[in-house]
């Protein structure tokens, strides 16, 4: 299947080469360096180098009504073998055609699906069509086999027991209100294995562990209206028919008092939705919902100060428990803090049944010489504890110093320094060097 999908792309971007009007390309070539303890070896001060290179490519090939657009990495190892030597990626690859007959879009090759609930990457087809005087009824159905999790063109499983289709409907005939009506039905079975088993008297046979499953089938509401350009109310509910559960229901309003002034409240449910064969259904897991609300205010010069408050309420025994005194079932989280494009501050607080952490974050950007050279600095730091097995809180610290030279628009280098100290890693320090190339060209 590889050489054929990859003739396939490689005709495509011929074609649509052909019959470009433009073309938007970018380019990143990063190089992670890192040292590490040898943990092969009997000499506990024994550490390892690794220097990994990653490259990331954008391209579109765009004409009238058609395009190509395709999204890839590459990685490698170039010193110290650290994963599979050499790797590679494609996030994306497709063909699109836009407003075809003056209602129709239509992809063609691997993309990523966000249609309601479905979610996901495949390799397969898309179309939407636009119908009504003003284009307010829009219907999607998509399908196709689901992409390996190595995003390679090879090494496909079974297609009829991984796959993935669905639709929605969307509806925009009142001014300000986007309406939509979604369903998915994915289905991915891992792949078989062979291990030793013990028999009824206790002999080692090799055996092989198949698995199956229903299809996942899911149906979704989502909903999204803006008052006089200002106020805005969003609702969704998402809910399993194999499982015939609701797994996640939310609703939020932001409202601007002022100019200056908004603030907002939500309210979500949760419960935490897992694949037919997951490993995490051995678990135990609790529903949750969670109640929050906040303002944020900015300032004349562009600061932006916000705080919010939100409480965590965790079922148990599918009883819902709100009563303070019990303690150990609810949760509390802070948020405090100022942001502006160049520096800010954040102040995070929880307090609870999920745990207790202080938290401080801060970064801050600043163009050094005449949008050449610019730095950039960020700073994490957390004292915390999980639940109540841990008596004493313990230390996080992390942070990163960059610079950047941009000699052109069109390029750019980068360097970066980054640290990490925590209660497993005493000292971690890394480095980061590349740089990026765009381009964008009108034929």
């Amino acid at each position: 299947m590889k050489p054929k999908l990859l003739l396939l792309i490689g005709a495509l971007m011929f074609t649509g080469g052909i019959f470009a009007q433009s073309v938007n390309f970018r380019f990143n070539n990063y190089f992670y360096g890192w040292q590490r303890i040898d943990s092969l070896s009997n000499e506990s001060s024994a550490k390892t180098m690794h220097l990994r290179g990653y490259q990331n490519y954008l391209l579109e090939v765009k004409g009238a009504q058609w395009s190509f657009n395709t999204l890839a990495q590459t990685e490698e190892d170039l010193v110290g073998k650290s994963g599979r030597g050499f790797a590679y990626r494609f996030y994306n690859a497709y063909v699109k055609g836009s407003n075809l007959f003056g209602l129709l879009d239509v992809k063609l090759g691997r993309q990523n699906i966000f249609a309601g609930t479905g979610k996901g990457t495949l390799d397969g087809l898309f179309l939407k069509v636009k119908t009504g005087k003003n284009k307010e009824y829009q219907f999607s159905v998509y399908g196709g086999a689901l992409a390996p999790y190595t995003y390679e063109f090879k090494k496909y499983p079974d297609v009829s027991k991984n796959y993935h289709f669905g639709g929605m409907f969307s509806f925009y005939g009142v001014k300000d209100l986007m309406a939509s009506l979604s369903y998915s039905n994915k289905r991915r079975t891992p792949e078989s294995y062979t291990t030793f088993r013990a028999d009824s008297v206790y002999n080692l046979v090799e055996r092989t562990i198949t698995f199956d499953g229903p299809a996942e089938q899911l149906v979704g509401l989502d909903l999204n209206y803006t008052y006089m350009m200002k106020h805005n109310f969003y609702a969704k509910a998402y809910f399993d028919i194999t499982q015939k559960k609701l797994y996640r229901a939310e609703a939020n309003v932001r409202v601007q008092i002022n100019p200056e002034l908004r603030g907002f409240a939500e309210y979500i449910y949760r419960e935490p939705h897992y694949n037919y064969n997951s490993i995490f259904w051995v678990f135990n897991y609790s529903k949750n919902q969670e109640v929050s609300g906040g303002l944020d205010y900015t300032l004349k010069n562009g600061i932006n100060i916000y705080g919010k408050a939100g409480f965590v309420f965790y079922e148990k025994n599918d009883v819902l428990v709100t009563s303070p005194s019990s303690g150990k079932s609810n949760s509390i989280k802070i948020q405090a803090g100022f942001s502006h494009p160049n520096y800010g501050i954040n102040l995070t607080r929880y307090m609870g049944y999920s745990g207790e952490s202080d938290g401080v974050s801060a970064y801050i950007q600043k163009d050094i010489y005449k949008n050449m050279i610019s730095g950039s600095a960020s700073v994490n730091y957390s004292n915390y504890k999980l639940g109540d097995y841990e008596v004493d809180k313990v230390n996080a610290f992390s942070g990163q110093l960059g610079i950047t030279y941009r000699p052109i628009p069109q390029f750019s280098v980068d360097i970066q320094g980054q640290f990490l100290i925590n209660r497993i890693y005493k000292s971690d320090a890394r480095i980061l060097a590349g740089f990026s190339y765009w381009l964008f060209k009108k034929l």
